[in-house]
């Protein structure tokens, strides 16, 4: 009886993806034919070659509907976590149609069988990606007004105690991913026997503080050899700061922590806005610079430019540049030190730099270079970094994104010779929850805020 009930849950979430395919491949045949009717029927843009021959266009039709389809299967955008309508099912979506929409055109050019209007494919682009999600909303939101009527919900025990087990329970009450019903809860085998025997359930999840590991032996091998789903929840997540994902590699089971936040198109894209940004930065303010660099020349002996040894992402090291600020050899008889409020070794003219946070602007150069980038946590240098790696708990964490010029510990006012676990815990923060809003947002707070504590 559970297997069957389980049955029906797998034959609904079939039912589910396959509708979502064959909602993708129509909303393709579609977007194809709106753009042939917005391109040659409306004629908001001439056809200097005149209207080519719809059947040679319609043709198409089911090879593209097919190839959009085995594209998403290859991008994932039809797995389990990303079926669901919402932010991560659009971002796969947008993907998916992109890539496969420059594969279909890069197919047509490479045949050479028709010459292809480029406003039309330019058109075709745009429309598909909104067809798409426009037919993913649709089948979302009727599959939510159906799902409770045609799914037989699944019946989950919940079999132990801790944290994980609680937050287990609170995230599937707050997405319910699936119609589903708590059978209830047990603490052992024995009770576990007990409430199988008299109720009905398809899903044990089972969940043990680390320190009562032992208890789980008897309980798996109980379910060992019954006919239900047994999810399991290892309680490790004391150490995890960022992500704590379970997951497979090359058949052998995995729990990941601490895995970078940000995929490979996010950093791509993080990337470009700091090349496009500093490169625009440094033409635009150069004779602000120079100016600068010259008033740091005539004022006080030594060079305009100051180099200094950070350590960055991944723990790499590179030389951060700075407008200098302080006397010639400021650390021959301290070491290595934080600046204080009125310290001597500033320069008149530095002081009001370091006020302003204008030393920091050639830095702008380490961001053309890649070695930083615009937000994110400040690079140290490293006789600190093995001081405070010892002593701040997850503090080389902050390594695992770019350092930047600005961060999200900066504009809170956690710099200098500030509390350094404060800092740490703003840098984690923003590593945790990065996107490309929040360094936009980090942005505009320093141009109102500037860096808080410079001195």
């Amino acid at each position: 009886m559970n297997h069957r009930r389980q049955l029906d849950f797998l034959q609904a979430q079939f039912l589910y993806v396959a509708g979502l395919k064959l909602v993708d491949a129509l909303s393709a045949a579609l977007a194809w034919r709106l753009a042939w009717v917005m391109r040659f029927q409306t004629q908001w843009i001439a056809a200097p070659k005149g209207i080519p021959n719809l059947v040679a266009y319609t043709k198409l039709t089911l090879p593209l509907a097919l190839g959009f389809c085995a594209v998403f299967h290859v991008v994932g955008v039809y797995r389990k976590d990303r079926v669901m309508f919402g932010y991560r099912s659009i971002k796969k979506v947008i993907e998916g149609t992109t890539l496969a929409t420059l594969v279909f055109i890069a197919l047509l050019y490479f045949a050479n069988t028709l010459d292809y209007s480029r406003v039309y494919l330019l058109l075709f682009g745009g429309m598909v990606i909104l067809s798409v999600i426009a037919g993913r909303a649709f089948i979302g939101a009727l599959w939510a007004a159906v799902e409770n009527t045609l799914v037989r919900p699944r019946r989950i025990l919940l079999l132990g105690s801790g944290d994980q087990l609680a937050l287990y329970r609170r995230q599937i009450e707050l997405r319910r991913p699936y119609p589903f019903a708590w059978a209830g809860r047990v603490n052992d085998e024995v009770e576990l026997e007990a409430f199988l025997k008299e109720n009905d359930v398809d899903v044990v999840v089972v969940a043990y503080p680390h320190q009562e590991a032992a208890r789980f032996e008897p309980v798996l091998r109980f379910l060992s050899n019954q006919l239900l789903e047994v999810k399991i929840l290892p309680d490790y997540g004391q150490y995890s700061t960022f992500t704590y994902q379970a997951r497979e590699e090359c058949g052998v089971p995995l729990l990941v922590v601490n895995e970078p936040t940000s995929g490979a198109t996010d950093r791509v894209l993080k990337r470009t806005f700091d090349l496009l940004g500093s490169t625009l930065l440094l033409i635009v303010l150069s004779p602000f610079l120079l100016a600068i660099g010259l008033l740091v020349k005539l004022t006080s002996r030594g060079p305009v430019f100051y180099s200094q040894v950070r350590v960055g992402a991944d723990g790499r090291v590179f030389r951060i540049h700075k407008f200098r600020s302080m006397e010639v050899n400021a650390e021959a008889g301290t070491g290595a030190v934080w600046a204080k409020p009125g310290d001597a070794r500033v320069t008149p003219l530095g002081r009001f730099l370091r006020k302003s946070n204008l030393d920091e602007f050639p830095q702008l150069w380490n961001v053309f270079r890649g070695e930083m980038s615009l937000v994110g946590p400040r690079p140290e240098r490293p006789v600190f970094v093995e001081q405070f790696r010892k002593e701040v708990p997850k503090y080389m964490l902050r390594h695992q994104m770019k350092s930047g010029m600005t961060g999200w510990a900066q504009v809170n006012g956690w710099r200098g010779d500030t509390s350094i676990e404060e800092r740490v815990k703003h840098d984690l923060y923003y590593i945790g929850h990065w996107s490309h809003g929040l360094d936009l947002k980090i942005m505009a707070l320093t141009l109102v805020r500037g860096f808080r504590n410079a001195y």
